[in-house]
């Protein structure tokens, strides 16, 4: 083994150190009014889902409220077949994002105590409410989850370094306030001392402005992954919506952890795309040199897969997929080029808006 060789070894054995939290939730429940609010935009794909799944729930929201954002599908009349409250959401004020404006109308049309956030793709279990306000009871601050990734295609297995990038970050920022948006649940009278969603209403990264917010204002924030508790499906449209989806989050800043935490993460991901394609590129070379691959070759691109798929085997089904590892790093590379070339023009789009990669919605 080359010095070169040396430095992958050690970035592995750094991964190991790194690695998510992959902690779910307690299976303690209690049983208190919380409203569910579900910001939702042209998602009648997926919508009548999770309102069957909160038919289901061993606690009952006290009120579940479905935030219209000018949809032009059957998204709203989907939901009220469910006979629950649909409010058509108002003209997009200057400087508010689509979904922290769905957000904040939805906080301003209930007066329950706790409120629940939820996407409109996400599949709740039955007992995820009643985890939830335990766990908030318990700690206090702001909860969220991560869903467990279902997917149905392949290219949808492409989001798992994304996903891992997340889970770790989540890890590696607990000082930076990270959330995952899909699923927060939080106090009223909490929300009320941070200012409320105005405060993080320019943001394309709500939810971890959110954790900010909270943590600044000396509360908790307590991340959980939903491999039990809460599933999705995400950008089940095709790649396109998949690619537009994360170069927002990225073009947003979705890491967001202190430099000394990131350089640790970039050094473990540097390795990881190297060992990736360390074996690949040597049986290229082998058909030109005739040397074939050396163990350590063999060792570091396998050695990385092994780990790369122990890190994520909770955050979705990916299954035999990861042996496309390799392709799936280099996906995530393209799709961080291209969102740093948008960030320099200003401007992402996501379901047909426009948005300001540094401010928000124009």
């Amino acid at each position: 083994m080359d010095f070169y060789g040396f430095t992958l070894l050690l970035r592995w054995i750094l991964g190991w150190f790194i690695q998510p939290k992959l902690r779910s939730l307690p299976s303690s429940s209690l049983n208190q009014d919380v409203a569910v609010i579900i910001p939702a935009r042209n998602e009648e794909k997926t919508i009548a889902e999770l309102l069957t799944c909160l038919n289901k729930s061993l606690v009952k929201p006290a009120e579940v409220l479905v935030i219209d954002d000018h949809s032009t599908d059957q998204t709203s009349e989907i939901a009220k077949s469910f006979g629950v409250k649909v409010i058509t959401g108002q003209m997009l004020p200057p400087d508010w994002t689509g979904k922290t404006y769905a957000l904040h109308q939805g906080v301003e049309n209930t007066n329950s105590p706790i409120l629940l956030f939820l996407d409109a793709d996400t599949k709740p279990k039955p007992e995820l409410i009643g985890k939830l306000i335990s766990e908030l009871n318990n700690s206090g601050g702001l909860i969220s989850v991560q869903p467990f990734h279902e997917m149905k295609s392949l290219y949808e297995r492409f989001a798992s370094v994304f996903n891992l990038i997340g889970a770790i970050g989540a890890r590696l920022g607990e000082r930076n306030g990270l959330a995952f948006g899909p699923v927060m649940m939080l106090k009223r009278q909490d929300l009320e001392k941070i200012g409320g969603i105005s405060k993080v209403k320019n943001q394309l990264l709500e939810d971890r402005a959110l954790g900010l917010l909270f943590q600044e204002n000396d509360l908790n924030v307590n991340t959980f992954i939903g491999n039990k508790d809460v599933s999705f499906q995400m950008y089940p449209s095709g790649l396109k919506s998949l690619t537009q989806g994360f170069t927002k989050n990225i073009a947003a800043g979705s890491v967001g952890i202190s430099k000394t935490r990131f350089i640790l993460l970039f050094t473990w991901f540097s390795g990881l795309v190297a060992a990736a394609w360390e074996l690949p590129f040597a049986f290229l070379a082998w058909t030109q040199t005739g040397v074939a691959p050396s163990f350590y070759q063999y060792a570091l691109t396998i050695g990385f897969g092994i780990q790369f798929w122990w890190f994520v085997r909770k955050l979705g089904n990916f299954n035999f997929y990861l042996i496309l590892y390799p392709f799936m790093v280099l996906y995530f590379l393209l799709v961080f080029f291209y969102s740093v070339t948008l960030t320099w023009r200003g401007k992402v789009i996501w379901k047909d808006r426009f948005l300001d990669a540094k401010k928000g919605l124009k």
